[in-house]
C-alpha cells in the first residue's frame, strides 16, 4: 500500500466509524462514551468513570474497553518499567471489562487482555499458583491469535493505532520489525493529520528497546519521541504528558534544547497545515 492509499484509508475509516457509531448507538450512549474518552485523555479518571460506568455495567463493549484501559496497569506501564496513575489499578476489573468487550468481538480488548496476562506472568502481579501462571500464558497466546485478524482488518482500513497493536502482538516473531515499520508509516500519516493518539504512539516508536530499534532500521531517539509527545499533549492527551517526562528523563541535558526545537517545529508545521486546510 502506498502513502496516498493509506492516507485515503485513514480518512475513510474515520468517517465510517463516526457514521457507524451514530447509526448503531443510542444518542445518549454515544455521547457518554465520547465524553468518557475526553475525560480519559485528560486523565480525569473520576469523571471518565462517572460517564461510562453504567454503560459498561450494562455490557456496552466500547465503554467496557475504555473502562478496562483505565484500570489496566499494563496500559500505564512506561518504557522504563515505571507506572503512573497506580491508584486506579484493578487487575480483576480490567480482566472482567476486557473479557466483556472481547466477547463482543473487540480486537483491541483481546490484544490488551493478552498484554495484561503477559504482564502478570512476567511480573507476578498476583499471587497465582504455578499452574495458574501456565494457564495465563496459554490464554495470552490464544488471545493474541484471536486478536490478530481483527486488528489486521482495522489496520487495513487505515487505523494506525490498530496497526501498532498488531505489530506489538508480533514482537516475538521474525517479522515484528516489518510490521512495526508498516505501523510507523501509518502512524506518521495519521499524526500529520493531527490525531493525538497516533502522535502518542508514533512517539513510542522512538522509545523501543535499543535492540529492536537497531534491527528495525530506526534509532532510539528520545528527543524525537519527546517532540511527538509534546504535540499530542498540546492536543489534550495528558497521557502523552507522562511520556514526555519519561523521554526527558532518558535524554542527556545537552539534548533538551534539540527536543524543544523539534517540538516547536512540529507544532509550527501542523499549524501551517491547518491554516492551509481552512483556506
Amino acid at each position: 500500500m502506498n502513502r496516498a492509499q493509506t492516507k485515503k484509508r485513514v480518512t475513510n475509516y474515520s468517517a465510517t466509524i463516526f457514521f457507524f457509531l451514530i447509526l448503531v448507538s443510542p444518542g445518549r450512549a454515544f455521547s457518554d462514551v465520547a465524553g468518557g474518552w475526553v475525560a480519559f485523555n485528560e486523565m480525569d479518571y473520576d469523571k471518565a468513570i462517572s460517564e461510562i460506568d453504567k454503560l459498561a455495567s450494562a455490557g456496552d463493549p466500547a465503554a467496557s474497553y475504555l473502562l478496562g484501559l483505565l484500570h489496566d496497569p499494563a496500559f500505564h506501564r512506561l518504557p522504563s518499567g515505571k507506572y503512573y496513575q497506580s491508584s486506579y489499578f484493578d487487575v480483576a476489573k480490567a480482566v472482567t471489562l476486557y473479557r466483556r468487550a472481547a466477547d463482543a468481538g473487540d480486537g483491541r480488548a483481546m490484544h490488551n487482555l493478552a498484554e495484561l496476562y503477559i504482564m502478570l506472568v512476567d511480573e507476578r502481579w498476583a499471587r497465582y499458583k504455578p499452574n495458574d501462571i501456565g494457564n495465563l500464558a496459554s490464554a495470552a497466546l490464544s488471545l493474541r491469535r484471536r486478536s490478530t485478524p481483527l486488528l489486521r482488518v482495522l489496520a487495513d482500513q487505515g487505523d494506525a493505532v490498530a496497526a501498532y497493536k498488531l505489530a506489538e502482538a508480533r514482537r516475538d516473531e521474525p517479522f515484528f520489525f516489518v510490521a512495526m515499520d508498516n505501523a510507523r508509516v501509518m502512524l506518521e500519516l495519521a499524526a500529520w493529520q493531527d490525531d493525538p493518539a497516533s502522535q502518542l504512539y508514533l512517539g513510542r516508536t522512538f522509545l523501543l528497546p535499543r535492540g529492536m530499534a537497531t534491527r528495525s532500521g530506526y534509532t532510539l531517539d528520545p528527543p524525537e519521541a519527546f517532540a511527538w509527545f509534546t504535540v499530542s499533549a498540546k492536543r489534550g492527551n495528558m497521557h502523552a504528558r507522562v511520556y514526555q517526562m519519561e523521554a526527558a528523563e532518558m535524554m542527556p541535558i545537552r539534548d533538551h534544547g534539540r527536543a524543544e526545537e523539534l517540538a516547536r517545529a512540529l507544532l509550527k508545521t501542523l499549524a501551517g497545515k491547518a491554516a492551509g486546510n481552512r483556506d
